[in-house]
Parts: C-alpha cells; sequence; structure tokens
C-alpha cells in the first residue's frame, strides 16, 4: 500500500485547528474576566490552554504524536536506503512519543514537584520542573549536534528555526509565567497572556517541524507493509 502526503493540506488543517483553539480560549478568557467568577464559569477548563486533560491538551498531545510518527518513517526510509541517519530519526520518534505522553500526564509537573524538594522554588524557578527538561535538551542538543549539522543548510535552518519558536514557548514564556504566577497567582491578565503565548507557540512550533518532516518525506515513495511497520 502506497502512502501520498498531501503537505499544504495537511499543514492547512493543523492550523485551523490550533487558530481556532487560541481564538475559542481568547474569547472565554474575556469572558471570563469580566464575569469574574470561576464558580460560573467552570466550563473554560474544556478550552484553556493553561488547563489539564481538555481539547487543547489532546491536540497537543496529537501533535507530538504526528512529529513521532514521521521521523520513525523517516528512520524506515533512511534504514532500507542503508543510511546511517535511521537510528538518530527512531530516537527523535522515542522522543516524541514520551513528549506526547508527557503532554497528556503532565509528568513534568510531577518531577517539578520532585525538584521543589532541592531547590527554592520561588520566581522565575516556581515551576521548577524547566530546570530538568532544560538539561535533557542540552543533552540531547549535544549528542545530535553532528547528526543535525551534517544536514543541508536549509533543511538545518528550518529545524532550528522550529526549536526556536517551540522553546520560546515552552521555556521562555514559561519561566515569564512562573515568576508572575509566583509573585500574583495565576489568575492575574498578565499570567493568561504568558501562558497563551506559551501554548500558541509550541503549537506553532510543532506545526512547523511537521511541515519540515513532511516536506523531506515527499521525496520518497512511502509503501507499507506489515515488514514495514515492524
Amino acid at each position: 500500500m502506497q502512502l501520498t502526503l498531501n503537505t499544504q493540506k495537511i499543514i492547512k488543517f493543523l492550523l485551523t485547528i490550533t487558530l481556532l483553539l487560541i481564538l475559542i480560549h481568547s474569547i472565554i478568557l474575556v469572558i471570563y474576566y469580566i464575569i469574574g467568577n470561576p464558580s460560573k464559569f467552570d466550563f473554560i477548563r474544556m478550552f484553556d490552554l493553561d488547563m489539564e486533560r481538555n481539547v487543547p491538551t489532546l491536540f497537543s498531545s496529537l501533535l507530538f504524536a504526528i512529529s513521532a510518527f514521521l521521523f520513525y518513517l523517516l528512520a524506515k526510509i533512511s534504514l532500507v536506503t542503508e543510511n546511517s541517519d535511521s537510528k538518530y530519526w527512531k530516537g527523535l520518534s522515542f522522543i516524541f512519543i514520551f513528549l506526547s505522553a508527557d503532554e497528556s500526564a503532565k509528568i513534568h509537573e510531577q518531577l517539578g514537584d520532585y525538584t521543589e524538594q532541592f531547590i527554592d522554588a520561588t520566581g522565575y524557578l516556581h515551576y521548577p520542573w524547566v530546570i530538568l527538561y532544560t538539561l535533557f535538551i542540552l543533552i540531547i542538543g549535544i549528542i545530535y549536534l553532528r547528526f543535525f549539522l551534517k544536514m543541508p543548510k536549509k533543511t538545518f535552518y528550518s529545524f532550528m528555526f522550529s526549536a526556536t519558536i517551540f522553546l520560546t514557548g515552552a521555556i521562555g514564556f514559561e519561566l515569564l509565567g512562573s515568576n508572575e504566577s509566583s509573585q500574583h497567582g495565576t489568575t492575574s491578565i498578565r499570567y493568561s497572556v504568558f501562558y497563551t503565548i506559551e501554548e500558541s507557540l509550541e503549537m506553532f512550533g510543532l506545526i512547523y517541524l511537521i511541515y519540515i518532516l513532511l516536506t523531506l518525506l515527499e521525496k520518497h515513495t512511502l509503501t507499507f507493509s506489515k515488514e514495514t511497520l515492524r
């Protein structure tokens, strides 16, 4: 069975859902602050980008899962063409499977609770999971540095731009939101703005990553069989 990937339609579909989720979230937040009574507006949780186990969380988890699957396809293609890059693509696939599970199960928050035993979790480190994940990113960056540097420049810069978009949200605005939460709690308008930008950048970064991976896969004919998926 052959698979044809229409990059433009897939990206357009994902962007439409993302913009719709951000719009719904923003409208609900405005109404939420106008009413000023959380008990009368509890269903905000279903579309709040900062809440767990809701529609945006499910979608973000799906974006990670799609990325993981595309990395896996690139690993299979590299294996068929006897390219030594297969293990790197497969490693990225496993990493993104973990991140997909983390997005749903909030594993990073549990690690953050553990880290609080060893540091003063205030200010910008109010959500201390950032420390562990920053170290994780640095380690992965060192391991994969040679792999990325030998890519064509255009592909390399595209991956770096995608990572910059995502990490600006996941780390940069997370730190700003963490400091705001530490000083004024999670009900301030500023905190809502920070986490809205944070989650939006994460989704846009992932969608751009998916675009890059689909573009790389477009150069190959994907044929599926039971053996291919093993």
